[in-house]
């Protein structure tokens, strides 16, 4: 079967973005282990895989359109990494919008997937 222009190009963008954020990582860097951890995790997500990948600091964040730039209109979940874990955030993003915080980077993952979820079904009725 043919992969389609805006699958590959998903694709694209997350091989990218495994590759900018692949170990070695520089001694006392506590965020780059963190969002390859989650990173590794989310490219196995077909949920997520679907989407545009795009990082912002320590920040994982998906999209529809791949224009990182105008995200209002994409009202997706994002997941922070911080020195404690993982910070799930629904959207617009920040603190206040905490969902879920764990040290599990698959607990993390779970929550944004099952937000996006939840969304989608909402849109459908």
């Amino acid at each position: 079967m043919a992969i389609s222009g805006r699958d590959s190009e998903c694709d694209r963008t997350w091989q990218g973005t495994l590759e900018a954020w692949r170990p070695p990582h520089r001694p006392g860097d506590w965020a780059s282990p963190a969002m390859w951890a989650v990173l590794q995790l989310a490219a196995e997500e077909p949920v997520l895989r679907r989407l545009f990948v795009w990082t912002s600091m320590n920040e994982l964040h998906v999209s529809a359109t791949g224009d990182f730039r105008d995200y209002t209109v994409e009202p997706f979940p994002a997941i922070a990494a911080s020195t404690r874990g993982f910070v799930v955030m629904t959207h617009p993003w920040g603190l206040d919008h905490t969902v879920l915080e764990t040290s599990d980077p698959a607990a993390a993952l779970a929550c944004m997937v099952r937000l996006m979820e939840d969304q989608k079904s909402a849109g459908a009725e």
